[in-house]
């Protein structure tokens, strides 16, 4: 998606923003949740809005063809447009799918289902970005840029026409609980009678404002200003899922043991130290990437799972679908503000150039420290609230 952004004519400073959409339509998903009282087959409703909201976020690829000609704001726009209104769709339906995953799955064993799972789709997830790297690199250099954005997306509709009638076949157990309705609670009261998810939210608006001041830019950093092609980008992100996947065995053990919100807070710290180094990262020092994405692969699971899982640990089940909601906006809105407050600062900082010793440290290796810097303070606030907490499993 990024090549396909700067190709549109999205600056390299406000790609993350137009990867954060996602966040920002975790937002606007709350204002769905009165439509999902009016759905009696909540799979099918599910599933169908799933794939409408992929082929609308891959109708971005037909941008640059149905809008030749036209002024690059435009095109920017309209991209703009169509991935906030498709992955507001997508988020929306996303909460129902997460929840009947999660309830579907016995607390002993998910440390061996998310850990399995993670290794399925990191491997897909490898071989299909890999494809298309190459691919994209093959045809750029023939002048076919776009003939290689357009092929890649259009496989990707075939997955998810592939992915919808799998959905299709697998037995709905009814694990929503009122889903529509719950969420129809006024969002005052819940939080009133559970200050505990309060404390909650809080840390998980900050985590994600951390987060998201730089994990957006990584693509462009490496595109725009380490000038790599697509298929070097693809081979870091290669090695990260080969590591990822040589260490599964050791997170399906540590996840049936320890709750997800103690292997979060330890993976951050971990990416937060890791967020300085990345900051030393130029054309002259590129022999810190691979260890970098060594790195990455050997903590990323925790992570991304340990993000999935959390709210889990927090939210009053008699209410679930709710509080879900309120939790993926709040997260939202901090993930957003985030990638705001990282172009800015990167825009505002672009002719800033600090040197330590041969290196020289722009605009983007400084926004990265700044967000390594946020990361450990959440980290202090996550001991706070999670004092005294059991390290088993509560869902």
């Amino acid at each position: 998606m990024t090549g396909l952004l700067l190709y549109i004519g999205v600056a390299p400073s406000r790609t993350g923003i137009f990867l954060s959409i996602p966040l920002l339509a975790n937002i606007f998903q709350v204002l769905l949740g009165r439509m999902w009282s009016r759905f009696r087959d909540y799979k099918s409703a599910m599933n169908r809005l799933i794939l409408i909201s992929r082929y609308g976020i891959l109708s971005v690829a037909i941008i640059p063809l149905v809008m030749r000609g036209m002024p690059i704001w435009i095109r920017v726009c309209a991209a703009g447009i169509i991935l906030t209104v498709s992955y507001t769709l997508a988020a929306s339906a996303g909460i129902h799918l997460n929840f009947w995953m999660v309830s579907t799955v016995d607390t002993g064993m998910q440390g061996t289902f998310f850990s399995f799972r993670d290794r399925i789709v990191v491997a897909a997830t490898l071989v299909i970005s890999l494809t298309a790297a190459w691919m994209l690199d093959r045809l750029e250099t023939c002048g076919m840029e776009y003939a290689g954005f357009a092929l890649a997306f259009f496989f990707a509709a075939i997955l998810a026409v592939a992915d919808y009638q799998i959905i299709r076949r697998i037995e709905y157990a009814g694990t929503e609980h009122n889903a529509g309705r719950d969420r129809i609670i006024p969002v005052r009261h819940i939080l009133e009678e559970n200050r505990r998810f309060v404390k909650f939210l809080i840390y998980i608006l900050c985590l994600n404002m951390a987060l998201n001041m730089a994990n957006p830019y990584y693509n462009s950093y490496m595109l725009d200003s380490l000038k790599l092609k697509y298929i070097q980008v693809t081979c870091m992100t290669a090695l990260q899922v080969v590591v990822q996947i040589a260490v599964s065995a050791v997170w399906e053990k540590i996840g049936n043991r320890i709750r997800w919100s103690r292997i979060l807070n330890t993976t951050v710290m971990i990416l937060g130290m890791q967020f300085f180094v990345w900051a030393f990262v130029t054309e002259k020092t590129i022999f810190l990437l691979p260890i970098i994405f060594v790195t990455s692969g050997m903590i990323s699971t925790g992570l991304v799972t340990g993000q999935f899982m959390i709210p889990y640990e927090f939210i009053d089940r008699n209410r679930a679908m709710a509080c879900l909601s309120i939790s993926t906006g709040v997260a939202a809105a901090g993930g957003f503000a985030g990638s705001i407050a990282g172009s800015m600062l990167i825009s505002s900082l672009k002719e800033c150039t600090i040197f330590v010793g041969s290196i020289s440290i722009g605009s983007m290796q400084i926004n990265m420290m700044v967000s390594g810097a946020a990361l450990l303070l959440t980290v202090l606030y996550a001991e706070y609230i999670f004092a005294g907490e059991s390290d088993k499993h509560t869902f």
